[in-house]
């Protein structure tokens, strides 16, 4: 508007319903205010001309902008009260649903699912962000308005806590009374992989990458795209100079099939292997039922000494600023406690289903390794290694476990311990 009037000298006045719709912005109304020639008419409030009239609007438009600044500060504590007491004071973000009757937000039946799979995807797999805004759009993922999620959003979704039980605000973080979709470490997961540990945001994938260490200097092995088309992979000289070269990733998939070629099992190694991972799984589980019931018994402690503290506070034994300091050490103890238990709940090994099929691929693995991709190869190879040694062209192989026995028993013909 006020580029408008100085182009438009024909202009006398600004007529307005009521000067509080013109004041929002004091800037721009003192700066109309001072424009020679143009007078300030307001249809519902009477006002007197010449100097007291602009000396009346003035007062008016200030006062206008103090209800609007009260208003907007009465809004914001509202919003930060209701964020301290665990509720989400604006519309659900995508996953959740506004529950009206309770105050507070419950899963979406039908995009809730979707999320978390979301997450888990790109936790899991070796998917660009770029890919995963497919993928998304695929499953059917899309806003309260029925829009797909762009990139950025996409992004946005898998960075915000609130989907595991936290509300950020105001740049702090806030325990939300809401049910999550995720786990904290599927959460925390995510955020490595945003980091850049694996580059999600490039469109191009390195699938051998992570597999290997430098023989020479103890780097990680990284890929480089040469020429737009060929893949190299080499030292990342983090420790300055190296000997290691580049390698072709075509020559490096050779250099596997060896090292795959050490873990064919026979029938007998599947049933016996599997038995292991099956008293190992059974093993963990109890392992952490116990750890949990530890943390919750924690819990409950800390929850006692808060309720104590709380009574001594009413009673004056502590001061406020004494309870705040003990409050806020509490929340801090009781999320590393609830953290942890989200953990160890999440912290499951293969599904014996799983662990069956993947020994039973064993038993076809130098077969399977050839006719596959990179990155089916890569895949397989991610199960059984893990920090591989690169030297020059040579691969020294890092078993994981079970496989390291596996391999260490198909050199020696004694491939169980007994």
């Amino acid at each position: 508007m006020l580029a408008f009037l100085r182009k438009r000298k024909d202009v006398s006045g600004v007529l307005v319903y009521k000067l509080d719709r013109l004041s929002r912005n004091m800037s721009d109304y003192s700066t109309l205010e001072e424009m020679e020639g143009i007078e300030i008419i307001s249809v519902t409030e009477a006002l007197p001309s010449g100097a007291s009239g602009r000396f009346v609007a003035s007062i008016h438009a200030a006062v206008s902008r103090l209800y609007s600044d009260q208003l907007g500060e009465r809004v914001r504590h509202a919003a930060r009260t209701k964020v301290k007491k665990g509720g989400w004071p604006g519309p659900a973000p995508t996953g959740y649903i506004n529950d009206v009757e309770n105050k507070t937000l419950r899963p979406d039946p039908n995009m809730g699912p979707i999320v978390k799979l979301v997450f888990e995807t790109y936790a899991r797999e070796d998917i660009s962000l770029s890919r995963l805004v497919k993928r998304a759009k695929a499953l059917g993922l899309r806003t309260r308005k029925g829009s797909v999620l762009p990139k950025g959003s996409l992004h946005h979704l898998l960075r915000n806590p609130i989907y595991y039980g936290m509300i950020r605000w105001e740049g702090n973080l806030y325990r939300g009374n809401h049910e999550p979709l995720i786990s904290k470490a599927l959460f925390d997961a995510v955020q490595e992989r945003l980091k850049g540990g694996s580059s999600p945001m490039t469109k191009r994938s390195f699938p051998y990458r992570g597999l290997m260490k430098c023989g020479y200097c103890g780097c990680k092995i990284t890929a480089s795209l040469i020429k737009g088309k060929y893949v190299y992979y080499h030292c990342t000289h983090g420790k300055g100079p190296c000997s290691q070269g580049f390698l072709r990733e075509e020559d490096l998939g050779e250099l596997f099939i060896p090292i795959v070629e050490k873990v064919i099992l026979s029938r007998d190694m599947v049933r016996q292997l599997l038995q292991g991972v099956q008293e190992e799984g059974k093993r963990r589980k109890r392992e952490a039922s116990q750890r949990i019931r530890a943390l919750n018994r924690q819990r409950t402690e800390l929850h006692e000494m808060r309720d104590r503290a709380y009574e001594d506070k009413l009673t004056g034994k502590i001061g406020e600023k004494r309870w705040l300091e003990m409050e806020q050490r509490w929340t801090d103890q009781e999320e590393s406690l609830m953290n942890q238990i989200s953990a160890l709940s999440t912290k499951e090994g293969p599904a014996d289903d799983e662990a069956e099929a993947t020994f039973k691929l064993l038993q076809r693995a130098p077969e399977l390794y050839k006719r596959q991709s990179h990155a089916e190869r890569a895949r397989l190879l991610k199960v059984l290694l893990s920090n591989s040694i690169l030297m020059g062209d040579k691969l020294e192989p890092v078993y994981k476990k079970p496989f390291d026995l596996v391999a260490e028993g198909v050199y020696s013909g004694n491939w169980l311990p007994g």
